[in-house]
């Protein structure tokens, strides 16, 4: 659908909510009561369209029309609603069917970093030195300055800081 979409937790599984358990089968059958009673011309905003939409058609089993749209209203909390409701309902059926998608994973703390350049070692460790000779440099005239050495020195350089 598009790029920025987040699955959010509430999409992926069941959860034990105050009405009753909403296993993983359950959500996809509202999603797809849902698809099936908005109009397939649907060109309004996805609060109007909401508005319209009855939740009695949707009702199945034992989840009341209420307990349907409490549902809907929760899971909808974390989506971007700049569309039409059909796209919503879609995103979230995809949500609900491939939970990983769209997600990244965070580092572990201790994951080890990558290492340095060259360029940054030797940058590090010959910006002191320099100004302490010429404190009237700034930073981009300071790395400028060590950049041109740099290039200069370049292989020789590479060898040793790496």
């Amino acid at each position: 659908m598009n790029g920025l979409r987040k699955c959010d937790r509430n999409l992926k599984m069941a959860s034990h909510h105050t009405q009753g358990h909403w296993s993983h089968k359950n959500i996809l059958r509202l999603l797809e009561n849902m698809e099936n009673n908005v109009p397939h011309n649907d060109r309004e905003t996805f609060k109007t369209t909401l508005s319209h939409l009855d939740w009695e058609k949707i009702a199945f089993n034992h989840f009341s029309a209420e307990m349907c749209k409490d549902k809907w209203v929760e899971m909808s909390s974390k989506m971007r609603k700049l569309r039409t409701l059909k796209e919503l309902v879609l995103e979230a059926k995809e949500c609900v069917k491939s939970p990983m998608k769209g997600k990244k994973w965070e580092k572990h703390p201790d994951f080890p970093k990558k290492p340095l350049t060259a360029y940054i070692c030797f940058y590090k460790e010959k910006q002191a030195q320099y100004l302490q000779v010429h404190p009237e440099m700034n930073n981009l005239a300071l790395t400028k300055v060590l950049e041109s050495h740099l290039q200069y020195l370049g292989h020789i350089i590479t060898q040793i800081w790496t």
